[in-house]
């Protein structure tokens, strides 16, 4: 072991551990405690406003869905107060009285036609 091995700047014995020294050296220059510091800080502010950006979004969904569903119902109770309006209008009271308001006269005599034999036009 060398006597000055505290003292010197580089390590004749095993040279590989100059090659690290010089990267750690070069990287701490680099990546001082305030950088690192500086740049944790813009990261929380980053992540956080992504945060908030996305809460914010998916409550504005949440009233949107809400808000669909509501008219969702609404239509539903539409369409069951129409079917019961188109069944009503399909009776055969309904029917009878809009024939009398269109001044049709009934039939007194039905004739009933039925086809000979199993002929068939063609064009």
């Amino acid at each position: 072991m060398c006597k000055f091995w505290h003292h010197e700047q580089s390590n004749h014995h095993f040279p590989e551990l100059n090659r690290r020294q010089r990267i750690l050296s070069c990287v701490g220059k680099f990546f001082t405690i305030q950088k690192i510091a500086i740049a944790v800080a813009v990261m929380s502010c980053v992540l956080g406003t992504a945060y908030l950006a996305q809460t914010n979004t998916a409550a504005t969904r949440g009233y949107q869905i809400d808000g669909l569903e509501t008219r969702l119902d609404e239509l539903k109770e539409a369409n069951k107060k129409l079917n019961l309006e188109y069944v009503e209008m399909q009776s055969m009271a309904q029917v009878i009285d809009r024939v009398k308001g269109l001044n049709m006269v009934s039939v007194s005599e039905m004739e009933i036609l039925s086809p000979n034999g199993s002929s068939v036009a063609l064009r």
